[in-house]
């Protein structure tokens, strides 16, 4: 800013700051928060009741099985963050089995891997499976970026079913 003062010219320089720009990594989380992991939908075969030894087939429902992504645009950049499923962790009670896909229905001629356990031991009454779905997670940066991407911890998305564990007693008569 320059005005005359007192016969002399005096210029006077005012620095008016940028403002402030949201940094990538925030823009990051904020896709993060706005991904939408819908719980999986666990299925048990026999379904609802089973036996101790017998071998319990685990699955969640294939919709459920595919990449999910959000985008945020903040400040000229646009954060797009991608979750893809990679493995399943089943909490059974007695134990914990993780499997590599979403499992498979049984069937009497299913000839691929699926995921199973005979149950130790029965329950007094039905008690709650719980599957969880893990998302490796990745983003990247379109537009004034200050990083072009990265990733995140993974993100677990967790949904139950009740399940019944009974024996099965044998005996001989005379």
């Amino acid at each position: 800013m320059c005005a005359p003062t007192g016969g002399a010219d005096h210029c006077i320089t005012v620095s008016v700051p940028a403002p402030a720009r949201t940094p990538t990594a925030a823009v990051a989380e904020m896709a993060r928060d706005a991904i939408a992991l819908p719980p999986p939908r666990p299925r048990t075969s026999p379904r609802g009741r089973t036996w101790v030894r017998f071998p319990t087939h685990l699955w969640i429902d294939g919709a459920s099985w595919r990449t999910r992504s959000a985008s945020v645009a903040v400040d000229g950049q646009t954060v797009t963050i991608t979750g893809r499923p990679t493995h399943v962790t089943w909490d059974l009670g007695e134990t914990t089995l993780t499997c590599d896909g979403p499992g498979v229905p049984y069937t009497r001629r299913a000839t691929g891997a699926s995921c199973a356990h005979a149950f130790a031991r029965a329950t007094p009454g039905p008690f709650t499976v719980t599957a969880t779905v893990h998302y490796a997670v990745a983003w990247t940066c379109r537009g004034a970026c200050d990083a072009p991407g990265g990733s995140f911890d993974p993100l677990p998305a967790s949904g139950t079913v009740a399940l019944r564990v009974s024996e099965i007693q044998t005996g001989t008569t005379p």
